[in-house]
């Protein structure tokens, strides 16, 4: 038997089919590749199926190509997502073409399973884990049974090998980690990020040719780039998520090698063009300009753009390429207007596509590039496809199905490719629109037809086993509108990834603006007059002095003062002045609900018109612009570069930030009163260099607790340098807060939000009308056996009434014993971030604080800052926030005197009642030892106290606070928050409630 060796391990080469395809690899070992390489290789010779999960573009699929390409193993690679069905998988019944007969054609699954292959179940946690279980049997006993066909069992045959790859659930929206009960099969390998050393490694074996210096250069900014993204100081506030990996470095290489490797100018563009031009902030792009400008030494200054067509080229300053259809070209590069920030994006879009890149183009929803679309999809002259996706398409509408073959007509079916299949067929130009209304469960289809293997599996009822490839010819757009808010999906980063973002320019600037109606109309008064009024009505939308009452403001785009131009170029008579005013109400005014306000918009309107009744000219300068749209045989345009506006300095430091945050994180100007025991809480009460302050965690005996710094010494200073406070409270606003810890909060909501969506429901469903026919179905039809229902109509939705019901009670010790910056920190961050999530998710909740306020020793204070009632509002949230930064100067309670009578704090139609309880749990006065704590009355009162509780159907999550776990002894389920993980409650809170939900509110449907 031949053998070859992998990362040092010695592995078989087994014979195989070679109708199936091996995918060549560029994996470059380097130590982290090996010891990965290892951690694969040894379960595959065990014969045991493995997973891989790892971030976006760390080379899942890449380390199993490297693997079956070193031993000549074909891998057959299938797309999950929320609408993989079985059969998808498995196989299903086709019709032969003659229409006599039928045959039985394997699924990728199938075929992988009985010619011996490697198998890749790609973004598998995208699948409904009971749709996953359907064939368990493959991965726990290498079988399958085939009971959608025959009914055998085929068994694996030597060399056959599962792979799953999965992208983590944090960061990446619409991921969900497989569970434990099909992950428990697997092994499981975390492949990890490059090392800086190992990018620059990987990049000079696969581009020899770039120089070090530049190499070092640009990963440098990579990194740097990353790190800003998740520290908060770039992208902070954008829905979209910005990453930048090997991937992007290699993009950037592969652009140098094609337009100039040692030429700086383009070392700087090709930089901008994938690390300055994605963000949409200003302050972002200058930050990022800097960077870039600071590693490569100043301002470059950039050529002008020019363009022209001959040979059957597109010939676009450094970039070279090839038309189809020279005529066409030229004619669409005449029809258009070019100011300078369309030409400056039509470098980018002419950069990828010589490039070989994906290209995604993102717009602002007012800022729709519809108009401008043939300029850069039907440049080459190549047919362009389009496919339009929308929420609630099934991915057959797509790829393709099986359909009659005449209208009306049962007597026979045959296969019917979809717009994306027969683009890739053709070797079109695929515009992929709607992607941020389609939703994982479509666009995560089209993983593989977007990366390295540039392919796509068809459904076993085409008859095609082995995926169709794009051609050379082919270039695939995705098109899609920024995220206006976290209840709007989007795309994954994984998906996001795989292109190249290129942002359509916002054209807003009036020069611009009258420069693009220029092109159509004659120059002067009118584009001037239509330009000046656009931007007057945008204003007036935008600050509402419009459209007050309306819960949207009105928007008004570039779509809107194009079809305003369209209209008087249209119905050009001689009074331009009417027509110019018709138009601007059917495309602006006549949309006004308020009859006022549309009053005033008109006057405004033919107040920047009045000037154009002067031209008596204008209807004949309009008709003569009409004659000169002439065909011309090249293009001279103007600079979209000006060179003296980038010129500047080199950096010669880093600028400070204004935002650092450090105030806040400094911490709390506080003192501490007595509370009656026999130490004082002042300065005095410091136990010793081993406590740590109190930190929730001292040994005050008699006395309370304090909050300090770690040290005397520091906590002397301390005091000397600031007023000292009776009270105990973080002097920081919500606003302030949110500059700070902002950015994680962000994070952490994304991480959760996913946690909550409702389960997928399949349901099957069979009609006797349809666009999709089931080959079973139509069989039993044709024996005589089955009625004429064969159309599929199954449904894949998810059901938001699951969580109807549920509700959520925090109960805050909020007393000066647990109180120290890093839990209030850590507690004010996890309530927002769970109150904004459930929220979200139409889940009620209800924030209530305890403690002795006045330091009596005989009363409970309980302070209702949210009913479960009251809706959580930007107002409410102020409150609630305010609420829990003031008066932490209450003395502790046992906490079991605030779950009698817990109904109150849930409404009436409360069915899942979850209480999460943050407390220290060591009652009215703390014990020197554990034992102690745990044998007290107080804790023994309240065990019995959650028990009745649990018995009325109350769930409770104890959340402890410092380093005595006393939680776990007193709850079922329970959270420790220590020194060690509090910046981790937020996440830990909010991932406990969602599990709490799951489990219990599911037991009740």
């Amino acid at each position: 038997m031949e053998f070859v060796t992998i990362a040092g391990v010695k592995v078989p080469v087994l014979p195989h089919s070679e109708k199936f395809p091996v995918f060549p690899s560029s994996l470059v070992e380097t130590d982290s590749v090996k010891q990965t390489l290892q951690k694969i290789l040894y379960p595959m010779l065990e014969g045991m199926p493995v997973l891989l999960v790892g971030d976006a573009g760390v080379g899942k699929n890449a380390l199993i190509y490297y693997i079956n390409s070193l031993r000549k193993q074909p891998t057959l690679r299938f797309s999950f997502n929320e609408d993989t069905l079985p059969e998808d998988l498995i196989g299903s019944y086709r019709i032969l073409l003659d229409g006599k007969g039928f045959t039985w054609s394997n699924g990728p699954l199938t075929n992988a399973l009985s010619e011996g292959l490697s198998f890749v179940a790609d973004e598998m946690n995208l699948c409904a884990p009971n749709i996953i279980k359907r064939f368990s049997s493959v991965y726990e006993s290498n079988y399958l049974d085939l009971l959608e066909g025959s009914g055998e069992r085929v068994k694996g045959k030597t060399g056959f090998w599962f792979i799953g790859t999965q992208n983590p659930s944090e960061g990446f929206e619409g991921r969900k980690p497989l569970p434990f009960d099909i992950t428990k099969h697997f092994a499981v390998v975390y492949v990890d990020p490059y090392s800086p050393d190992e990018m620059f490694f990987i990049l000079k074996k696969l581009y020899p040719m770039l120089s070090e210096e530049v190499l070092q250069q640009i990963i440098r900014i990579s990194l740097e780039s990353e790190k800003r993204i998740k520290s908060g100081e770039i992208g902070k506030g954008d829905l979209e998520k910005y990453h930048f990996n090997l991937r992007t470095l290699q993009k950037y290489c592969n652009r140098l090698v094609l337009f100039g490797a040692k030429d700086k100018t383009v070392s700087v563009r090709e930089a901008l063009y994938l690390f300055e031009e994605p963000f949409r902030k200003k302050e972002d792009k200058e930050k990022q300009r800097e960077l870039i400008e600071s590693e490569f030494g100043g301002a470059v200054k950039l050529v002008p753009t020019k363009g022209y067509v001959q040979n059957s080229t597109i010939f676009w300053n450094d970039k070279e390429i090839k038309t189809w259809d020279e005529k066409k070209t030229i004619s669409l590069l005449s029809k258009y207007p070019t100011p300078e920030p369309i030409l400056h994006f039509l470098d980018q879009v002419f950069t990828a596509i010589q490039s070989k890149e994906n290209i995604l183009i993102e717009y602002r929803e007012d800022q729709d590039p519809q108009e401008f679309l043939p300029l850069f999809t039907e440049l080459t002259g190549i047919e362009i496809e389009s496919v339009m996706l929308s929420k609630g398409m099934h991915t057959s509408d797509v790829v393709g199905a099986l359909k009659p073959t005449e209208e009306g007509n049962i007597e026979s079916v045959t296969w019917v490719d979809g717009p994306l299949t027969r683009a890739i067929r053709k070797g079109n130009i695929i515009l992929i629109s709607g992607l941020e209304s389609a939703g994982a469960e479509l666009v995560e289809k089209m993983n593989m037809l977007t990366d390295d293997a540039r392919s796509l599996t068809l459904p076993p009822e085409s008859g095609e086993y082995l995926p169709i490839k794009l051609t050379d010819t082919s270039v695939v757009f995705g098109m899609k509108s920024f995220r206006a808010s976290k209840s709007v999906t989007t795309i994954s980063r994984a998906f996001r990834n795989r292109f190249t973002p290129i942002l359509f320019p916002e054209l807003e600037d009036v020069n611009v603006l009258q420069e693009i109606l220029e092109f159509f109309l004659p120059e002067g008064v009118l584009p001037r007059s239509l330009t000046r009024f656009h931007l007057k009505a945008k204003e007036l939308s935008e600050k509402r002095t419009i459209g007050s009452a309306n819960l949207m403001p009105y928007r008004f785009g570039i779509a809107n003062l194009l079809k305003w131009k369209n209209h008087i170029y249209r119905y050009n008579q001689t009074d331009v002045k009417d027509i110019a005013i018709r138009g601007g109400k059917i495309y602006y005014t006549n949309q006004i609900a308020d009859p006022k306000e549309r009053k005033e918009l008109e006057r405004l309107l033919e107040g920047f018109l009045s000037g154009v009744e002067v031209v008596s000219t204008l209807f004949e300068e309009i008709e003569e612009k009409k004659k000169t749209f002439t065909t011309e045989s090249g293009l001279n345009r103007k600079n979209w570069w000006d060179p003296e506006l980038h010129k500047r300095d080199p950096l010669t430091g880093v600028a400070k930030k204004l935002n650092s945050g450090e105030e806040t994180k400094r911490g709390i100007e506080i003192n501490t009163p007595e509370t009656g025991g026999g130490t004082k809480e002042g300065p005095d009460a410091w136990y010793g260099q081993d406590t740590q302050g109190n930190q929730g965690q001292g040994e005050p005996q008699g006395g309370g607790g304090a909050w300090g710094y770690r040290t005397e010494e520091l906590y002397k200073q301390f005091l000397k340098k600031r007023r000292l406070l009776w009270d105990y409270s973080i002097m920081v606003g919500l606003t302030e807060f949110k500059s700070v810890f902002g950015k994680e909060l962000e994070e952490v909501e994304l991480n959760l939000e996913q946690l909550f969506d409702p389960e997928i429901d399949i349901h099957r469903m069979y009609k006797n009308e349809g666009s999709r026919v089931d080959a079973r179905k139509y069989i039993s039809y044709k024996s005589g056996r089955g009625d004429t229902k064969i159309f599929d109509k199954t449904t894949i939705e998810k059901n938001d009434e699951k969580l109807k019901g549920v509700e959520v009670t925090f109960l805050v010790s909020k007393c000066r014993r647990i109180f120290n910056f890093e839990y209030s920190i850590a507690m004010l961050s996890a309530l927002l971030v769970s109150l904004h999530i459930l929220n979200e998710h139409d889940i009620k909740t209800s924030v209530h604080t305890f403690c002795d306020i006045k330091n009596s020793k005989d009363t409970v204070d309980i302070f209702h800052l949210k009913s479960a009632e009251e809706d959580y509002t930007p107002e409410k949230e102020e409150e609630v926030f305010g609420a829990l930064c003031k008066n932490w100067h209450g003395d502790s309670i046992p906490e079991y005197q605030v779950l009698s009578n817990c109904e109150r704090y849930f409404s009436p139609d409360a069915q899942t009642k979850i209480i999460v309880i943050l407390s220290d749990f060591r009652g009215q006065r703390a014990k020197t030892y554990i034992e102690d704590e745990l044998a007290s009355f107080d804790t023994r009162k309240m065990k019995e106290a959650v028990l009745k509780n649990e018995e009325k159907n109350y769930v409770f999550l104890g959340v402890g606070l410092g380093s005595r776990y006393i939680a776990e002894h007193v709850f079922h389920d329970s959270l420790q928050i220590t020194a060690d993980n509090f910046y981790s409650m937020p996440n830990l809170i909010g991932a406990e409630i969602a599990r709490l939900v799951q489990i219990h509110h599911s037991l009740r449907q």
